[in-house]
């Protein structure tokens, strides 16, 4: 007998579930040291190595190991004979890339806000080194999340939550997803929580309707790398800079 619980558990403890709980711990570090939230600095990606080329093998293994557990939940549905649309067709393209004007422009705002307020951590996208790679790996590094975030916790959560949990609501089911997404981008601050909140209900809503990650992929991995490799051209212009 199939155990969904299970296999729900497992791919989320081997993946955003662990990112989650160091997410929360770490949050909770900035929040009692001395210089609070506000005076906590984030950085996405790092350097992994001072040697350039152990560097650039390092942040590749990172990567290609991160979506381990994106095979594991696509094998699990895949059990279950479920289908989520994670190859684009057409329409997804144009979906996905309209998306980011809906949630990223105003994610960004509601960053700039909040760092004004003082209600946030200063998230430093890159500190990666000046090679030949570093714009490659960022937009891999892009990529990877679109594919873990959007495969794991919209598509594998929706359909695994819904098995185990037949008579919750799919109001009920966005919410939660959207709340597990926003628990994973705490140690980032309040901003990145409530934003991230607000963009889990958006895509959860898209999957709902479509049926399909593919256009959330595309976005999710479009925005990052606009924020990962745009990052230095406006980095002067955020407050406290």
């Amino acid at each position: 007998m199939r155990r969904h619980s299970f296999e729900f558990w497992l791919v989320l403890m081997v993946s955003l579930g662990a990112s989650s709980i160091y997410s929360v711990l770490s949050f909770l570090r900035k929040l009692t040291s001395e210089v609070g939230v506000a005076g906590s600095v984030t950085t996405i990606n790092r350097p992994l190595a001072q040697v350039p080329w152990l560097d650039l093998v390092s942040q590749l293994a990172q990567i290609t190991l991160a979506l381990v557990p994106v095979l594991l939940a696509l094998y699990f549905l895949s059990l279950d004979g479920i289908k989520i649309g994670v190859i684009p067709k057409a329409k997804d393209w144009l979906l996905g890339l309209g998306l980011p004007i809906l949630v990223g422009v105003p994610g960004i705002g509601l960053y700039v806000l909040a760092l004004e307020l003082g209600l946030t951590a200063r998230v430093v996208p890159s500190s990666l080194g000046d090679y030949w790679w570093t714009i490659p790996v960022l937009v891999l590094s892009a990529l990877r999340a679109g594919l873990q975030e959007e495969i794991i916790a919209v598509g594998f959560f929706f359909k695994k939550l819904g098995l185990i949990k037949p008579g919750y609501s799919i109001w009920a089911i966005i919410v939660i997803a959207s709340l597990f997404r926003a628990s994973y981008h705490l140690y980032q601050g309040y901003s990145a929580f409530v934003g991230n909140f607000v963009m889990g209900l958006v895509f959860g809503y898209m999957f709902y309707r479509t049926g399909r990650v593919a256009p959330l992929i595309i976005a999710h991995t479009t925005m990052n790398t606009a924020v990962f490799v745009g990052y230095p051209l406006i980095a002067d212009f955020l407050p406290g800079a």
